[in-house]
């Protein structure tokens, strides 16, 4: 039988030892949004994405939740995703539609500039640190960046050549495709992914300029005609908002980070590997396929390499010497 003393002993020894155990507070899980301009799931880019989401819920035990929007299911457009990003809207980002916001950027989308994904490689090393803080004056990290094939010419009219460009109405991902689409004798018009396909399919455009892993396997119904000429690459920056992402502990930051980087290789050979025999089952179902020969490159870059320094120039200093150094790098 325990006396009364020793009970009143033992109580106080639990009482004090509670009382110096060290108070760790509950850590509260985040929530966030996750907006991408793919309005299909099933592209490669976004069930890249997906895996992202899902390795970092598990890594992080949940202390990090995210949930996935696709394009066209928020009230957010295309070219407003570095501005929803930084404003809160969403927490993060696929934003390949940043160059209104993030103007340096378009180095890296030059029209005919940049021709292998070596020279590619080359280029965006260069770029990193230009895009990083541009985006950082907006509250914005840059987490990683994943790239589609060449954008090549879609289109339901007649596209064989360079010169069946001239008036057909042709929707760019950025305005510097559009330069090119001008200077060929095109009209550019720029709408967003989701808007795409009724665009189509009332006319409003002739065609788009995209990669098969792209816009092409989610609009090759609305097309006839792939001209296979390399104009630029198209990179998507994962990004998240400064304040968001700080609030985080240093542990989930890094894993963060380490999921992101960890993938974004994955996403650009995933579409690498896919370009090839998408691009072979359009023909098989009838698109006529035109292969890109080294005359058309020589006649597009001399159609639009006087822009690119023109471009530089008015975007300002940083920009020019950031094309300065991708040139000098590439010896073009």
């Amino acid at each position: 039988m325990i006396s009364m003393k020793s009970a009143r002993v033992t109580l106080a020894a639990t009482v004090l030892a509670f009382c110096l155990t060290p108070f760790t507070p509950a850590v509260s899980a985040e929530k966030w949004d996750f907006y991408v301009y793919n309005a299909v799931s099933t592209v490669a880019a976004v069930k890249g994405l997906n895996t992202v989401i899902e390795q970092i819920d598990k890594e992080t035990a949940g202390e990090l939740t995210i949930r996935l929007h696709l394009g066209g299911s928020l009230p957010i457009n295309t070219t407003t995703i570095t501005q929803a990003v930084s404003d809160d809207v969403v927490q993060m980002g696929d934003d390949g539609y940043f160059l209104g916001n993030v103007p340096i950027g378009g180095v890296l989308r030059l029209p005919m500039l940049i021709r292998t994904l070596e020279e590619y490689r080359k280029a965006a090393a260069i770029m990193a640190p230009y895009l990083e803080k541009a985006f950082e004056k907006k509250g914005i990290i840059v987490l990683g960046q994943y790239l589609y094939p060449f954008q090549v010419g879609f289109s339901s009219k007649k596209l064989t050549s360079l010169a069946d460009i001239k008036g057909q109405k042709i929707r760019v991902t950025s305005p510097e495709q559009g330069e090119f689409i001008k200077r060929l004798g095109g009209i550019p018009v720029t709408i967003g992914a989701p808007e795409v396909p009724s665009a189509l399919d009332r006319s409003v455009v002739d065609g788009v300029l995209t990669a098969s892993t792209g816009g092409g396997n989610v609009w090759k119904d609305l097309l006839k005609f792939n001209y296979r000429l390399g104009i630029n690459y198209f990179n998507s920056v994962v990004i998240v908002n400064k304040e968001r992402f700080a609030k985080l502990s240093p542990e989930v930051q890094a894993k963060v980070r380490k999921i992101v980087d960890a993938n974004m290789p994955l996403i650009t050979k995933a579409m690498e590997d896919e370009e090839e025999g998408l691009t072979r089952k359009f023909a098989e179902g009838g698109m006529t396929i035109t292969q890109e020969q080294p005359a058309d490159v020589d006649a597009g870059m001399k159609v639009i390499s006087a822009y690119w320094d023109e471009w530089a120039k008015s975007k300002g200093p940083d920009a020019v010497a950031a094309l300065k150094q991708v040139r000098a790098a590439l010896g073009r």
